[in-house]
């Protein structure tokens, strides 16, 4: 198969994956809901790389803002989300879970409570605060995540199958 076809089948496949992970199975919460699709957001960084990953970040979270009603947050998502894997691409290795990467999702994180607080903060001052701690909360759960997920991948050598 052509190799830019491949690429754009893949980030397809991710972007599917991370609209499914934010908007279908996501926890509902005071100040919208929490997500995974973060973790998947990191894992296509480090297996895509740039710029198939920042597309599949920001068409998957874009989507899911779109389908969950949040449509005026579209812009900011797709700015914040791609930001975001653009810093795992910097952390791209021969593993996926490496002492770089996991320091990465406290960049990635910090980047993620600030860019939604600055996005809530044009939209509604007051709900900007309110959102800090929602956002915090997917933050961490999503570097969980992805440190389980990263570890696991490994041991099954998913980076050298996806790369061929």
């Amino acid at each position: 198969m052509n190799s830019k076809v491949h690429s754009v089948v893949q980030t397809a496949v991710f972007a599917a994956m991370i609209f499914v992970l934010t908007a279908v199975l996501h926890i509902p919460a005071p100040s919208g809901y929490v997500h995974l699709g973060d973790a998947l957001i990191y894992l296509s960084a480090l297996l895509l790389g740039s710029p198939w990953a920042l597309l599949a970040a920001a068409v998957g979270e874009g989507l899911a803002d779109l389908a969950g009603g949040f449509a005026s947050y579209i812009p900011a998502t797709v700015v914040i989300k791609a930001l975001m894997a653009l810093l795992f691409v910097r952390a791209q290795g021969d593993k996926l879970l490496t002492k770089k990467s996991a320091l990465m999702t406290v960049f990635a994180g910090i980047f993620n409570v600030g860019g939604y607080f600055a996005a809530d903060f044009v939209i509604s001052r007051a709900y900007a605060f309110a959102d800090v701690l929602g956002n915090a909360v997917q933050s961490v759960a999503s570097a969980v995540i992805f440190i389980i997920l990263a570890a696991a991948f490994d041991r099954a050598h998913i980076m050298d199958r996806i790369k061929r």
